[in-house]
């Protein structure tokens, strides 16, 4: 699971001896491996190994970028982990590497007080764009790559994606900068409770447009539950951040990203519980959605 040379350095940093640690990975660790670190002492730490060599050949800086994302949350007084140490080369460890504080809580996609979840949620996501951030380093791009864009062979009405292309493929509107958690979704927030406890997987934090959060988030909830669902979140945070000026542009941009060439069911969901969503059914959400955002333009 892990070797001797990555235990060695697990335990020097966190004073225990490497024979004497728990190992444990995480579930919903999709594009890193992530595993839970106990020692003799029962304290819990968080070891995120970076082995995946495409990413870091497009983002050399993954640790770095991580490690000033944790400590921009701390500053802030975010619920977000504490960086114990870390590892950017693969001398020390196998992979580059991150450990940090483990946060008390459990992914929750089955609330029994759906609606209470639901504002939490939104409401915990105001509170992160309080902050500006405004020497973090770090800036936003799109995800989209908007010359690759074409109607999906799936789609009922083709002339709807091509609108949304064009729309896509316009500037992107004016913006004041905050801090963006980036991938900001049910599955990497924690839960105590009815309460939200911890926010996790800040490797993509930036200084960019608060609807792109938001975007994320409601396109998520509109795969995962229904359009109504994705639109309560909007309406819960502009209630909750009413200086807030929405813009369809960001969930435009965010669909585009996130199902083309088609909408995907994402493993950490039915980790967490939640039944596998049939290809067809998500298709069928994504074009509901797509659809209500156009009749927003």
């Amino acid at each position: 699971m892990l070797s001797s040379k990555t235990l060695e350095w697990v335990g020097h940093a966190i004073d225990a001896l490497p024979e004497h640690l728990e190992i444990t990975r995480l579930k919903g660790s999709n594009s890193s491996p992530v595993f839970s670190i106990q020692n003799p002492k029962t304290q819990i730490f968080v070891l995120r190994v970076l082995n995946n060599q495409k990413w870091l050949n497009e983002e050399p800086d993954l640790v770095r970028h991580e490690v000033a994302a944790l400590d921009e949350a701390q500053k802030t007084g975010l619920l977000a982990p504490k960086v114990i140490a870390y590892s950017e080369d693969n001398v020390a460890t196998d992979f580059p590497m991150v450990l940090s504080t483990f946060l008390n809580g459990n992914v929750e996609l089955h609330p029994t007080d759906f609606q209470k979840w639901l504002e939490e949620l939104a409401t915990q996501l105001t509170k992160l764009h309080q902050h500006s951030a405004p020497n973090f380093p770090w800036q936003y791009q799109s995800w989209t790559d908007k010359d690759l864009l074409q109607p999906p062979d799936w789609s009922t009405d083709s002339k709807m994606w091509e609108r949304a292309i064009e729309l896509a493929s316009q500037p992107a509107p004016e913006y004041f900068p905050v801090f963006i958690h980036r991938d900001y979704h049910p599955t990497n927030v924690l839960w105590s409770g009815n309460v939200i406890s911890g926010i996790v997987d800040w490797i993509n934090a930036c200084q960019g447009p608060a609807g792109v959060d938001v975007a994320h988030c409601r396109n998520n909830l509109a795969l995962m539950f229904d359009v109504k669902t994705a639109d309560q979140f909007l309406e819960m945070y502009i209630q909750a951040s009413p200086e807030f000026e929405y813009d369809v542009y960001w969930d435009i941009d965010s669909i585009l990203n996130m199902c083309l060439p088609a909408p995907e069911f994402y493993k950490p969901w039915q980790e967490f519980g939640m039944d596998i969503i049939a290809p067809e059914i998500l298709q069928h959400r994504t074009e509901n959605y797509l659809g209500s955002l156009m009749q927003r333009i």
